[in-house]
Parts: structure tokens; C-alpha cells; sequence
């Protein structure tokens, strides 16, 4: 097993060891108001009347409402993009009965253009969430046949649009000041603004979901609002849909995390669409009582997100081998992955490599389309975007979309490393603080999990280094054998996303430290009686054999 670099953090903030833990961790993080980014309050979410255009905005709505006029919400085909379209339309239809939900498979794509021709003539007004803000064609299209535009979005604009009302914190002259919204956060804000208009408090039956979409479109975790709604989510929950859906992921309803769900019931929900089945996806998020219906809804989840694992590991073993390492980015084309999952696919080979990651795929007239994922260091987005043989780049800053012509991609390539010759690939294991296993108890692992409860992009969980492990035994686990269990004699060592050769190479009856992030594992016991079981875990990144 190859072993990075292990390195403390250097603290933003010089600590005293004699400081508590949370402490610690808020100076090595740059924290200086503790209270304040932990426990995260209604006073930092801002006034939705800062987002330009927002009253003319809702005052169309309010008319197609009181007119009965048709409307079509269209919702693109991620999580945010799904949770979007869904608030929107569940809120509409306690007005009217004129609305009407539509949308495409992630496999044709995203934006306007491919639900234009499925607009039906009579429609009055057509609301885009989640994307479109720069699809500025459709819009005149959709213009000259009558039907009034609205766009609601938090993707880079980079045209002006004058077919359409844009609700967009990106757009100029918008004065709401956080530039990390996303779709689902914004619509919320559009509904109360109708509740405002209306003299209703419908919105507040949707005040758990935006939270969830900010943390599954990975939008900053530094940002106050963000933190606001990620914690509202996380602690009060309602849906009926997610509270099964996180139960059926082994997560503690009481206790949930950010992990728990940008790792368990995020995927799980994104795994229809990228099987193309968003009917699956949206008819989940709808449910918010429960039902039989509801039931089936999650056990389909759960199995698609089973097949989606499956075909993701496969990939990736598949691809590792051919990656050139002395190529700046990792650039694939492979065909059979699909186009749902060329992104996670990416994702995973950007971790493993340490440098960004282009996973491709055939697209039309000759050309190669996928996902790119990149690093917080630079914006994989501009990149790619000033790069002159690429068609197009979409997205955020680090994941999003593109399109190359095949006869470019080597002069991509080329480009890419050209402009990125000064970067150097760091595999450098970075951890918080060292603790000895003799410390490591249930109450620490508590108050760390409590510290990085709310986590995400600009805020990742910490790690840490524990020593003095001694391996007593191994077990292989998962319906693909990629499960890794460590037996040592205070704790249990969990690999995940690994194979049979690492099983084979872990040293039984050896000493090792390792770096990982700590957890308490608790399952129930029913015979002969009741009890719990509580074991220390510590999910590791990589382990080293004390000499």
C-alpha cells in the first residue's frame, strides 16, 4: 500500500493545548466566532426582497394564479434541481390546478432546450428552476409563441436575457449578498415572498428541504445562510420520504449529519436519475406522508443505488490502470459508463490521483461529452473555459460538464497540462489532531462529530491520527467485497471503496497508527433481551505499520 505524506494541519489560529477540543478544532480551522458558525441561527438568512427582479417575479405568478392560466415548472435533473421543481409545484398547487411538472432524463441533458418542444402551445407561463439562465434562444422561442418566461437559478450567467425574469444571485446588480445559493434555497425564498403577497405561510411546509439541497450541490459550508439552513434541515426534519430513506441508510434519525446524507440518502435519491428514472426520484420527494406507496419508493431506491455502486466500482477498477500520470488532469473516454455516472466516476479518480479528472463519453457530430470534477485550489470551470479546444464548459467551479470534438481532445489535453504546468499533484494526508487509542472514547468522538455536524464544500470533516492500534484480526465485507473491517482491541478499523488486494496486505498481529474520522457505531439487540451495542470506529484513509 503506498503511504502519503501524514501531516498535522497548521492551526489558522495559534491554540494552547491546554484550550478544550472544540476550541482546538475552531483555531485550527480559522474559527473565531465558535458559537456562532456552530450553532447557526435565523438571523443569518437574508431578506429574499434582496434577490433583483424578485417582485416582478411573483407578481406573475400571482396573475397566472388568479387568471387559471396554464403554467409549466420545469425542473432540471439533479437533487437541488429535482427538490427545486418539487417545492415549487407543491406550493402552486394548493392555488391553482393549472400547473403542471415537467422534465427530461439526465441523459438528454440540461437546460431549457431539450423540454421546449414538449411545451404545449396553451401554456401561459414557464418557469425554469435550477438551470437556464443563460439559455437565452429557448427563451426567445417560448416568448414569441405568448408564454411568459421565469427563471430561477444559481449558475454562472454569462449573457444578458431579455425573454425571461431571472432570479439568479450571479446576475449583475443583484444585491443579495450570498453569491452560494442554490436552486432549492431560492425558490424557498420565492415562496415566501408569495406567502407575503398571498397573506399565507405555505412555505414553511417546505423549510427542511433547502438545507438539503445546498449540502447535495455542495455549495459552501462556510457561508452563514448555508450553515443556517444545513442545520435547520439536519435537526428538523419533516419529509416523510427522507426521514425512511435515512433510516433505510442505517443513519440516526436523532443524531443526523451532513455525511450522513451527502453519502447516503443524496446518492440514493441522484441514483434514479442517473439511471434515467427521475419519475422515481421526484415521485419520492413528493411523498411527504407515509404510505405504502412511499414504502416502494425507497426500496427502489435503495436497490438502484445498490446497482449504481456496482457499476461505479466496476468502472473504476476498469480505468485506474490506463490513467497517464504525467498528464495534469485526468482525461478518460469510456463509452459504457453512461451519462449519469460519469461524474461520480470522476469524482472518485479525481480523489484517487489528486488532480482534477474528465470522464467522457460519445456526444453528437463527432464529439465526446461528460463531467469534470476538480480541486478547491482553482476553478476547474474557468479552466476549461479558457481552454480553445473545448466546446463548452458548464457548471460550478468544481463539477459540472463539457463537450470537446474528438479531434481536439489530445490538444485539450495538451492545454490543460500546459496551463497547469506549475501544478504539482499533493497526495499530502492532512489530520486535525493526534490522539493515542487509550483517549479515543464515546464522548470524544461525540464532541467531534458534534464540531463537523454541519460540513460540506470549504468545510470539510476533520481527521485524525490515532496511534498505538494493534490489529487482532480482518474480515472482508459488502455484497462486492470492497468492505474492509479491522478488528483492533478498543476500536474497529472501517475501509471503505477498497478490494480483495488491500484485505490480503493488512498486517494481523501488528502495531499500526492510521488517519481516519471517528464514529460510533450502535446497533440493537432484541434476544434473549433487549440492548445496545455501542463500538468506536474509525473510518480510515490509510493506516502504517509501526516499525
Amino acid at each position: 500500500m503506498k503511504i502519503s505524506q501524514w501531516k498535522q494541519k497548521v492551526p489558522k489560529i495559534s491554540y494552547s493545548e491546554y484550550d478544550a477540543l472544540h476550541e482546538k478544532l475552531a483555531k485550527i480551522n480559522g474559527i473565531e466566532d465558535i458559537d456562532k458558525f456552530l450553532n447557526p441561527d435565523e438571523s443569518m438568512a437574508h431578506s429574499p426582497y434582496l434577490l433583483k427582479n424578485m417582485d416582478e417575479l411573483v407578481t406573475r405568478i400571482i396573475k397566472a394564479i388568479k387568471n387559471k392560466e396554464k403554467i409549466i415548472v420545469y425542473a432540471d435533473v439533479d437533487y437541488d434541481g429535482i427538490t427545486s421543481a418539487v417545492i415549487l409545484y407543491r406550493y402552486l398547487i394548493r392555488f391553482t390546478e393549472s400547473v403542471e411538472l415537467k422534465y427530461v432524463e439526465r441523459s438528454a441533458g440540461h437546460g431549457s432546450k431539450h423540454i421546449i418542444n414538449e411545451i404545449p402551445d396553451d401554456a401561459n407561463l414557464y418557469i425554469a428552476v435550477d438551470s437556464s439562465s443563460n439559455d437565452v434562444e429557448e427563451m426567445k422561442e417560448l416568448s414569441s409563441k405568448g408564454i411568459d418566461c421565469l427563471i430561477i437559478d444559481h449558475h454562472t450567467v454569462t449573457v444578458i436575457n431579455p425573454y425571461a425574469v431571472l432570479i439568479n444571485p450571479q446576475q449583475e446588480g443583484c444585491k443579495y449578498p450570498n453569491k452560494n445559493a442554490c436552486g432549492g434555497l431560492l425558490v424557498y425564498k420565492v415562496c415566501q415572498v408569495l406567502d407575503d403577497y398571498m397573506n399565507t405561510n405555505y412555505a414553511e411546509n417546505f423549510n427542511d428541504l433547502p438545507g438539503f439541497s445546498l449540502m447535495a450541490d455542495m455549495m459552501s459550508m462556510r457561508e452563514p445562510e448555508n450553515r443556517y439552513f444545513a442545520s435547520y434541515s439536519l435537526t428538523n426534519l419533516h419529509h416523510a420520504g427522507l426521514k425512511k430513506l435515512f433510516v433505510a441508510m442505517n443513519s440516526d434519525i436523532q443524531n443526523l449529519t451532513s455525511t450522513d446524507f451527502v453519502y447516503g440518502v443524496s446518492p440514493a435519491v441522484t441514483a434514479a436519475t442517473r439511471m434515467d428514472n427521475i419519475k422515481l426520484a421526484i415521485n419520492f420527494l413528493m411523498c411527504d406522508e407515509e404510505s405504502f406507496e412511499l414504502d416502494d419508493f425507497v426500496n427502489q431506491l435503495v436497490k438502484v443505488n445498490d446497482y449504481r455502486k456496482q457499476v461505479q466500482t466496476e468502472a473504476l477498477n476498469r480505468l485506474k490502470p490506463t490513467i497517464n500520470l504525467n498528464d495534469k488532469v485526468v482525461a478518460v473516454v469510456d463509452p459504457t459508463i453512461g451519462k449519469g455516472l460519469n461524474g461520480l466516476v470522476a469524482q472518485e479518480l479525481s480523489k484517487a490521483f489528486h488532480r482534477p479528472a474528465i470522464v467522457l463519453g460519445n456526444g453528437e457530430n463527432e464529439t465526446y461529452a461528460g463531467s469534470f470534477r476538480g480541486l478547491e485550489d482553482f476553478s476547474m470551470l474557468d479552466l476549461l473555459n479558457s481552454c480553445e479546444s473545448i466546446i463548452y464548459a458548464a457548471g460550478h467551479d468544481g463539477a459540472g460538464g463539457l463537450q470537446v470534438k474528438r479531434e481536439n481532445l489530445v490538444s485539450l489535453i495538451e492545454e490543460l497540462n500546459e496551463k497547469l504546468e506549475g501544478f504539482e499533484a499533493d497526495d499530502t494526508l492532512y489530520y486535525d489532531l493526534s490522539f493515542h487509542i487509550n483517549e479515543i472514547t464515546e464522548r470524544l468522538i461525540n464532541q467531534l462529530n458534534e464540531f463537523y455536524r454541519v460540513s460540506g464544500n470549504g468545510f470539510k470533516p476533520g481527521k485524525v491520527l490515532v496511534t498505538g492500534l494493534f490489529i487482532e484480526d480482518k474480515k472482508l465485507m459488502g455484497k462486492l467485497s470492497n468492505t474492509v473491517k479491522i478488528f483492533c482491541d478498543k476500536i474497529h478499523l472501517m475501509k471503505f471503496k477498497t478490494d480483495e488486494d488491500y484485505y490480503n496486505n493488512v498486517p494481523v498481529f501488528s502495531e499500526i497508527e492510521a488517519i481516519g474520522t471517528l464514529n460510533v457505531n450502535e446497533w440493537r439487540v432484541f434476544k434473549p433481551r433487549f440492548k445496545i451495542i455501542k463500538t468506536n470506529q474509525l473510518y480510515i484513509d490509510e493506516y502504517k505499520i509501526v516499525n
